[in-house]
């Protein structure tokens, strides 16, 4: 008699352990489709457990709460973002009006000595408005305001007409380039954004480095990959967190940097479903960036 009800208690709790991992195994399904997709679905279970009916109740407050925490977020966001797009454009237009009169006070020779403080206003009013085109930048991306416009794009040739652009500077500088551009392909591509990465990236390079800079194009049969080189002070301890939004390797903020301009390189380098990385030696800094052949024609 013991044993016949022994044997029916570890039925009973061989069946009951069954339907338990069976409404476990459907919650975790159910857990992993909330995680990984955007949905407003909450846990459901047919299950008359007790256990797994209130295990379901936890979990359903606590995706409510987080669904309710992540919507507050994301209207917060929404609102920087509006902020910041408003006093930029706001900015813009006074920046613009008084950098034109520096420029026509600059050209007046009666004014003698006092090009010189003209001259420096004027300086800082181009720092200003490099700064602003940062934020502008960065706050179009968060928006994602960039919309790719493809098209043949003769890589080599615009990489070589941006370095054009900044060849004098690097001289002035004592930063002389060592160019080697390969010839490539035409590449389908968005010709602005791969603009604006060069340009950061190239005026990166003038602000934080020193004595010397390097820029390649190779060509591969999977890739194109752009390497920039400059000299450094110091070797950076993470170049990683450079990418981070306002990380600046300059902790004294000496030089005023925004931390953005890496920043807003990555996230131009991921619209084009590129891949980015960074490194450092005791002396040189180096950045690479990979466009893979899927993007090319």
């Amino acid at each position: 008699m013991l044993t016949w009800f022994l044997g029916i208690a570890l039925l009973l709790t061989i069946i009951y352990v069954m339907f338990l991992l069976f409404d476990l195994r459907e919650i975790l399904q159910q857990l992993k489709f909330i995680v990984t997709e955007e949905t407003n679905a909450e846990l459901v279970s047919t299950s008359k457990i007790l256990l797994i009916r209130r295990l379901l109740d936890q979990n359903n407050q606590l995706i409510r709460k987080n669904k309710k925490y992540y919507q507050e977020q994301r209207q917060k966001e929404k609102q920087l973002h509006q902020l910041l797009s408003n006093l930029t454009h706001d900015l813009k237009t006074p920046l613009t009006v008084s950098s034109g009169y520096t420029q026509i006070l600059l050209k007046d020779t009666s004014l003698g000595e006092k090009q010189e403080m003209i001259q420096k206003i004027d300086n800082s009013l181009t720092s200003i408005s490099h700064y602003l085109g940062y934020l502008m930048e960065y706050n179009l991306i968060q928006e994602k305001g960039v919309a790719l416009e493809l098209e043949q794009v003769d890589v080599s040739e615009l990489l070589r007409e941006n370095l054009f652009t900044y060849y004098e500077e690097f001289q002035e500088q004592e930063m002389p380039l060592s160019i080697e551009i390969a010839e490539t392909d035409l590449l389908i591509s968005d010709r602005t954004v791969l603009q604006r990465i060069f340009q950061n990236v190239l005026g990166n390079m003038l602000k934080h480095g020193q004595g010397y800079s390097e820029v390649k194009l190779i060509k591969e049969s999977e890739a194109l990959i752009f390497q920039f080189k400059n000299g450094i002070a110091e070797r950076i301890i993470d170049p990683q967190e450079l990418f981070q939004r306002f990380m600046t390797e300059d902790s004294s903020r000496a030089n005023k940097s925004t931390g953005l301009g890496l920043h807003i390189v990555k996230e131009l380098v991921e619209l084009l479903e590129g891949d980015i990385q960074l490194a450092s030696t005791e002396s040189i800094f180096e950045l690479t960036i990979t466009l893979k052949s899927s993007q090319r024609q």
